[in-house]
């Protein structure tokens, strides 16, 4: 009778303490992180980029190359032959 007693007080006991443990630290929720960004970019196609934060709505510009993109396409037209038009883009 003394044995189980013990056994029985003992297993109460460890599970108590683990249960105390647990409430402690905190382990018993399982916390979720939000992973969104909370920037977005932009590019202007210019010299600069946008950059918009979506918790504040804040803007900023920043210089994010030396030189504009290059906008202009150059088109190679042969109008020798009657039948098709053949159109070859060069970047």
């Amino acid at each position: 009778m003394k044995i189980e007693k013990n056994f029985t007080t003992g297993i109460l006991s460890g599970i108590c303490g683990v249960l105390l443990l647990l409430v402690l630290t905190g382990t018993t929720k399982k916390e979720t992180t939000d992973i969104t960004s909370m920037y977005e970019f932009h590019d202007l196609e210019d010299t600069r980029g946008l950059i918009f934060n979506k918790v504040t709505g804040e803007i900023k510009y920043k210089e994010i190359r030396k030189e504009p993109k290059s906008m202009t396409q150059s088109y190679n037209l042969n109008l020798r032959t009657p039948d098709y038009l053949d159109v070859r883009v060069f970047n």
